[in-house]
């Protein structure tokens, strides 16, 4: 059950609260991120001028000529203890020290470390963790000084080009990191419970979101077999399930027609079957409320075998259009010329067409498609008969036979009387006849035309009916072999 539940896909309220939510906390935490980085730049930044100021106002001492040397390195001593967090190292050029800031880091081992005497060239500005942290006073407050911030100048020139002083700079950036990392835990402290009051508001609005989807659920959920003719307003509902509900309606539209359909199928079954068994019983009793002679009973099984014969072609028929219903209609797939299979059906009607004085014409050429020549064979006897059936004595059935583009088109015509539009429509459902007062009349079971569209369908065509008062026109489309 677990697994189950786990394989299954997540709710859209669960993946629309979880990808908001994390967009929006990435969003966040990335501004903070980029805001604390910017701190960090903006002080690294203010450092680096502050300590090239004093630089230039140290190598103006050094360089006045009026004082002698030690003077000049008092006025610098003076200078340097105007600032409480900064402390300078310099030497002659030749690494004598001249002067380091006392109670300082001892700033003397970093002039003469090649490691990090390379990475100070040029003016660079770096970091640097004092292993023996002192405590100094900042802003009268004690303080461990652990974090520098250090660069070194070359000051002035000798008479042979040299740097006559290095000028070491260190300066304190504890309380920066202090101030820093009180915002870091500020800003993730705000960030962490603005991303929970985030999850909640993103999951209130999706929920409120999501009413129309349960609305739309529950209206879904009161229709039953019985309301089938119901059909959602798609007015009342948000633009993005508009789509949805006009495709929930054309549905409603399918089912009703295929559960009407059903039911009047059965019906018609029930119908059709019930009149033949009926008549055999009836027919029967007759044949055995009194003594009959042999001729007599004869011609009572002859009857009765004629409607078991009907019975038993309307099942077979019955059968073929199940199979068709359940996608297990598959011809076999040959190449056939239509204009051969054409002459052979007309040799079997051949007979009939005479007895009823019809006569029957073809028109047109070979035309070669690819299918099952038994299926066939059965929709153009079904289109055949029915064109005989209904043709006036003295009248001739007409099939045409013609290539359109990509398609073969069969046309089976027959003069007489038009049929009405409304009918046209409906003609290729099952048990479904233009006049109800023909229904016992040996015209058939009312099912050879909803063969005929089954068996096109299958081959991948289409089928289509016309009618005027001139004649009637059943056409078949079949795909053109390749």
């Amino acid at each position: 059950m677990a697994i189950k539940l786990l394989q299954r896909p997540f709710s859209l309220a669960t993946r629309l609260t979880f990808f908001i939510s994390l967009a929006t906390i990435v969003a966040f935490f990335a501004f903070t991120w980029i805001m604390i980085h910017s701190v960090k730049a903006h002080f690294e930044e203010r450092d680096a001028h502050d300590l090239r100021q004093l630089a230039t106002t140290l190598e103006t001492v050094l360089n006045h000529a009026d004082y002698p040397q030690a003077r000049r390195l008092e006025i610098l001593k003076n200078v340097i203890d105007g600032y409480a967090n900064v402390f300078i190292c310099l030497d002659d050029g030749s690494g004598k020290i001249l002067f380091q800031s006392p109670n300082g880091p001892d700033l003397s081992h970093i002039m003469s470390t090649p490691g990090l005497a390379a990475r100070l060239q040029d003016g660079n500005v770096i970091s640097w963790v004092d292993p023996h942290p002192r405590a100094l006073t900042h802003d009268n407050h004690q303080m461990q000084t652990r974090s520098w911030r250090l660069i070194m100048l070359p000051l002035s020139r000798a008479a042979d080009g040299k740097p006559a002083y290095h000028l070491l700079m260190a300066l304190s950036i504890d309380f920066h990191l202090h101030y820093i990392n009180d915002l870091k835990a500020r800003l993730i402290s705000a960030a962490t419970i603005i991303s929970i009051l985030i999850i909640f508001i993103v999951l209130f609005v999706v929920y409120h979101g999501h009413k129309p989807i349960r609305r739309v659920s529950r209206q879904i959920q009161n229709i039953t077999s019985r309301d089938l003719d119901v059909r959602l307003n798609p007015q009342s509902v948000p633009i993005e399930l508009e789509r949805l509900v006009l495709s929930f309606n054309h549905m409603l539209e399918r089912i009703e027609d295929v559960f009407t359909r059903q039911s009047n199928f059965s019906a018609d079954i029930a119908h059709e079957i019930r009149t033949p068994i009926t008549n055999l019983v009836t027919q029967t009793e007759i044949a055995l409320s009194q003594t009959r002679s042999q001729k007599e009973l004869e011609d009572v099984l002859y009857s009765n075998l004629e409607e078991f014969s009907r019975m038993s072609r309307m099942v077979s028929d019955m059968l073929f259009l199940a199979q068709a219903d359940n996608n297990q209609l598959i011809p076999e797939l040959k190449a056939l010329n239509l204009a051969d299979e054409v002459s052979k059906v007309f040799d079997f009607f051949e007979a009939w067409a005479e007895e009823r004085e019809v006569a029957l014409h073809f028109s047109g050429s070979a035309c070669w498609v690819v299918g099952d020549p038994l299926m066939l064979r059965r929709a153009m006897s079904n289109l055949l008969s029915n064109a005989i059936r209904y043709t006036p004595g003295g009248q001739a059935v007409t099939v045409h036979l013609a290539e359109a583009n990509d398609q073969v088109q069969l046309i089976v015509e027959n003069p007489g009387a038009p049929i009405p539009a409304e009918h046209l429509s409906r003609l290729f459902d099952r048990f479904y006849r233009v006049d109800p007062s023909r229904q016992r009349k040996g015209e058939g079971s009312g099912i050879g035309l909803a063969i005929v569209k089954s068996i096109v369908t299958a081959h991948r065509g289409s089928v289509a009916v016309e009618s005027d008062v001139r004649a009637t026109r059943f056409i078949l489309i079949l795909p053109k072999r390749a």
